[in-house]
C-alpha cells in the first residue's frame, strides 16, 4: 500500500509538472511583444507632409494674399492708360491727315517723312494699311484701321517699299510685306525677315545675284496708331531729331 501512495504522488507531481509548463509557454507565447515600427506607404506620407503644412489662403492666383488676377478688360483698360500716356510724347509725329482719302484700301501704301538725321536728312517711311486688327490702334475707339510704318525702302536692294506687296495675315496675327522687286519678305510687326531673296521670278533671280552676298538684314518698323478723327501717327524712336 505504501509502495501504491508513492506512485500516486510521483503521477500527480509529473503532472502537475507537464501543466506548469504547458501554462508556462500559453502565457510567453500570449505575452506582450515588442512593437513593430510602422511603415508609412512614401505617397501617404507625402500627403500626411502636405497636410501639415499651413494653409495660406487669399485673393492671389498664386497663394499670395492680397494680390488679385485682373480680368481682361481691366488689362485692356490699364494698357490702354499706359498708350494716352506715351501718346503725350513729342516723339509721336502726325504723318497723315486723314486715312480714308490717303490709305483707302487694305494693302495701300503711302511715302511719309518723320525725323531726321544728324546731318538734316528726312527719314523716309513707308505706310501700310494692313487687315483690320482684333486689338484697336486708336486711343479712344474700337474697331479702328491697322496701320504699319516700315523703312521707305527695301534693306536688301533699296527698291521703295511703297512698291510692296501686302501678304495674308498669318493665323498667329503677323502680317508682312514682299520687295516689289527682290521679293524680300519683311514682318511688319517688328520688321524681321520672313523669307530672303525667294528667287520666284527671272527679276528676283536678276535681284538675288547682285545682293545676295549682303545676307538679310531687319528692316525698322515703328510703332502705329490711327486717331478717332482719321490721323495717322508713327512713334519715332526716343531722341530722334524733329524737322
Amino acid at each position: 500500500r505504501q509502495a501504491n501512495s508513492m506512485k500516486m504522488v510521483r503521477a500527480v507531481m509529473h503532472g502537475g509538472t507537464l501543466l506548469l509548463l504547458a501554462t508556462a509557454a500559453t502565457v510567453e507565447a500570449w505575452g506582450p511583444q515588442a512593437a513593430a515600427p510602422m511603415v508609412v506607404p512614401l505617397q501617404n506620407a507625402a500627403a500626411v507632409s502636405r497636410s501639415s503644412l499651413l494653409q495660406m489662403k487669399g485673393k492671389g492666383s498664386m497663394g499670395l494674399p492680397g494680390k488679385m488676377r485682373k480680368g481682361n478688360n481691366e488689362d485692356k483698360q490699364m494698357k490702354k492708360r499706359m498708350q494716352r500716356r506715351d501718346f503725350q510724347r513729342k516723339e509721336w509725329v502726325k504723318v497723315l491727315s486723314n486715312i480714308e482719302t490717303e490709305l483707302p484700301e487694305v494693302g495701300s501704301t503711302k511715302a511719309v517723312t518723320a525725323g531726321i538725321t544728324p546731318k538734316g536728312q528726312d527719314f523716309i517711311w513707308c505706310l501700310v494699311r494692313g487687315d483690320e486688327s482684333e486689338e484697336s490702334t486708336r486711343a479712344d475707339d474700337d474697331g479702328a484701321a491697322t496701320v504699319f510704318a516700315i523703312d521707305g525702302a527695301c534693306r536688301c536692294c533699296q527698291f521703295p517699299m511703297t512698291a510692296g506687296k501686302l501678304n495674308p495675315k498669318q493665323p498667329d496675327g503677323d502680317q508682312s510685306i514682299s520687295c516689289g522687286l527682290c521679293g524680300t519678305k519683311y514682318s511688319l510687326n517688328d520688321g524681321n525677315v520672313v523669307d530672303f531673296l525667294p528667287k520666284e521670278n527671272p527679276a528676283q533671280w536678276a535681284a538675288a545675284l547682285v545682293n545676295e552676298k549682303k545676307g538679310p538684314q531687319r528692316a525698322v518698323a515703328l510703332p502705329a496708331r490711327v486717331s478717332k478723327t482719321g490721323n495717322v501717327y508713327v512713334r519715332l524712336p526716343d531722341g530722334t531729331l524733329l524737322s
